[in-house]
């Protein structure tokens, strides 16, 4: 009865992990207290994950990134290595995914992904390169480089800590090493001669002279002197004059989508224009237009045109305007600053922007003075794609910084202290330094992640308990264990990769450990390469954007489709599926 429960429990938290119908880390609240509530495990017991080593250790090592972020320690090396590479777009590539990898390896992926983000965009505008054929590389790259150590990834940290729960071992800092090493030597490889020729090339512009363009939606009023005003859509100009179209009208209540040339417009009318965002901004005399993105929280800046910035800025995942509107926000009144358009997954958003429900990885058109786009970039986690040049928080603070973290490192490394012990106190002394303010501290942390870790490692623990992981075990056995233990590895890496797909790398991670586990009990061999197996089978999610916070945060910038990750990331998939399997034996002989 309880396996069935169980195993029930798990479906339906897979499935709400895959279809996002509700927030993953309530759904993981969900499942804990299903647990909880129906005896599966002690009330102790459902609630012993936001104790857990792993979580602690995630939690201070999101502050330890942030530090590093915050101080400006990384950017200079990074824009040197990025700049070694010259115009090669092979040679290009395989530095931004070196980069990525060194930042990813010892910081958070997404924080590596973010920090390099708007450099790559530049080097890209330089090289007369599409930005779409530099994004997903840096992505990747960040995915590759947190395999190599115990704490580049959250799936590396939570390994190591069920590890030493189910089976009392654990691994080194660097026991990552040899396998990390091999598989972003294959996916640089593959990138850099195979891959990039699967990137699409999507037509980019400037807006400024430091970044790309896309083609937005931006909502306009026609005015009562307009001189458009009367005639048709074909005598506007509007197309000719611009290369503006008419996506849609608004009349009233009345809503015209895809108007015929013929359509004739009236004063009052609210024009859906799609096109370059610079074009929009320079018809608005001639035309007598008026940009309205947000009606409720009118702009009204006297400013001098000089002092003016129009920015693209993306959403990162501690942003507090996620699953908000611009309206509930009040962000024009907020903030100083008139967003004008939205781009989402590789297209602009025909809505008022205002009535959007703001996503991860959504970038932002803006306008408004520069010291306010630079607040905004610094305080309340926008990453700024172009057009201003934020200086670092705290420079004078970087070696502070650098030092703490070679200091966790050596601590974790050499084993004076526990990893959990080591990355806490380097937080702290971050915090104490005044690396960042405590504030900055908190506000690093991503607790959607620590609430998603800590709900579903209880679920964890009641298929070991119930019986469940020894039944599902016994399945992959019945099914390739003939084949030998070196198949029945790479069936648990290819189930993983599988689920990392479609839900948090970190929650698969979580839900496969008791299941390879009980594998390795079953075949009377060590459990450490099986762990090892899903720790890099977890990180290996290039297939698709919500795979990962990594391939979300690109998306927007690059212009990317979802099917584009799916063109590029299932060949690269394949290969370290293959290459780990055959590698991770000969690294940790079963």
């Amino acid at each position: 009865m309880d396996i069935a429960l169980v195993l029930t429990i798990l479906a339906i938290a897979i499935f709400l992990f895959a279809t996002e119908w509700i927030r993953m880390d309530l759904v993981s609240l969900m499942v804990l207290l299903t647990l909880g509530l129906t005896g599966l495990v002690s009330a102790e017991q459902a609630f012993s994950g936001f104790s857990n080593p792993a979580v602690i250790t995630v939690a201070a090592m999101f502050v330890i990134s942030a530090s590093l972020s915050n101080t400006g320690a990384l950017g200079p090396i990074g824009e040197r290595v990025i700049k070694l590479a010259g115009e090669n777009p092979a040679r290009m590539i395989a530095a931004i995914m070196m980069t990525a990898a060194l930042f990813s390896a010892f910081v958070n992926n997404i924080g590596a992904t973010a920090m390099l983000m708007p450099m790559v965009i530049s080097m890209a505008h330089k090289s007369n390169i599409s930005p779409s054929k530099l994004l997903i590389p840096l992505a990747f790259g960040s995915l590759m480089g947190g395999v190599c150590t115990l704490i580049g990834t959250p799936p590396n940290i939570l390994m190591n800590a069920l590890m030493q729960e189910y089976a009392g071992q654990s691994f080194s800092m660097f026991d990552f090493t040899p396998i990390g090493l091999v598989v972003l030597l294959t996916g640089i490889t593959y990138m850099a001669f195979a891959g990039r020729h699967l990137l699409p090339s999507r037509k980019a512009g400037t807006l400024t002279e430091a970044y790309q363009v896309k083609e937005y939606i931006t909502e306009v009023d026609i005015l009562e002197s307009s001189p458009i005003a009367g005639g048709t859509i074909a005598k506007s100009g509007l197309e000719q004059e611009f290369g503006l179209k008419v996506r849609a009208i608004l009349r009233g209540k009345q809503k015209i989508p895809f108007p015929r040339r013929n359509r004739k417009l009236y004063e009052g009318d609210t024009l859906f224009l799609e096109g370059n965002p610079e074009a929009i901004l320079n018809l608005r005399k001639k035309k007598g237009l008026q940009v309205v993105p947000e009606r409720d929280n009118p702009l009204q800046i006297d400013i001098k045109k000089s002092e003016m910035v129009v920015v693209e800025a993306s959403l990162t995942p501690t942003s507090e305007m996620v699953g908000k509107t611009l309206r509930e926000m009040r962000f024009a009144d907020t903030h100083g600053l008139t967003v004008l358009a939205i781009w989402r997954q590789g297209g602009p958003v025909v809505k008022k922007v205002d009535h959007v429900e703001l996503k991860f990885g959504d970038v932002l058109l803006i306008q408004g003075p520069e010291e306010k786009v630079i607040h905004l970039g610094k305080a309340h986690d926008f990453l700024l794609l172009g057009g201003v040049s934020p200086a670092p928080y705290r420079p004078q603070k970087a070696p502070i910084a650098i030092v703490t973290l070679v200091a966790v490192i050596t601590l974790a490394a050499t084993g004076i202290l526990p990893i959990m012990l080591a990355a806490t106190l380097g937080a702290l002394i971050m915090v104490l330094t005044r690396c960042l303010t405590t504030k900055e501290a908190y506000e690093s942390i991503d607790w959607s992640i620590i609430l998603l870790i800590a709900g579903t490692l209880p679920l964890g623990l009641a298929m070991e308990n119930s019986g469940a992981a020894h039944l599902l075990a016994d399945l992959i056995i019945d099914g390739v264990g003939p084949m030998g233990p070196w198949m029945v590895l790479g069936a648990v890496f290819l189930i993983t990769f599988a689920l990392t797909e479609v839900m948090s790398h970190a929650a698969a991670a979580v839900l496969i450990a008791p299941i390879a586990f009980n594998t390795a009990l079953e075949l009377s061999v060590s459990p450490k390469p099986f762990f090892m197996a899903v720790a890099v089978a977890a990180s290996s999610c290039f297939m698709t954007p919500i795979s990962h916070q990594s391939n979300a945060l690109v998306m927007g910038p690059g212009g990317y489709h979802f099917l584009d990750y799916t063109k590029v990331g299932t060949p690269l998939n394949i290969l370290v599926w293959i290459i780990a399997t055959l590698l991770i034996p000969l690294v940790f002989p079963f």
